[in-house]
């Protein structure tokens, strides 16, 4: 968005940011209103923003629980969009 600075590129990007902090709220809310107490209880355990659930002591970090092979995948897929993003945006990302 600070890149290209027009108008459209402000709208689009603006839209990703808009939608992650404001669908994250009314997707709590829908859960809530949906689950009650047993919402009540898995947003008392969790965070939005990430650790800080672990940072308060409301939860723990295990490894073994988000496995190394996502870590793998997700780099993998890094990767493949670095290289590709000429192709994709026609520009290159660096």
């Amino acid at each position: 968005m600070l890149a290209n600075g027009d108008l459209s590129s402000l709208l689009f990007f603006g839209g990703f940011f808009v939608l992650s902090g404001w669908g994250t709220v009314l997707i709590d809310h829908k859960r809530k209103a949906a689950l009650g107490q047993d919402w009540e209880a898995y947003a008392r355990a969790t965070s939005t923003l990430p650790f800080v659930a672990i940072l308060a002591g409301r939860n723990h970090f295990r490894p073994a629980g988000i496995g190394w092979w996502r870590g793998a995948v997700g780099l993998l897929l890094y990767g493949a969009l670095i290289a590709a993003h000429p192709y994709l945006f026609g520009v290159l990302p660096y």
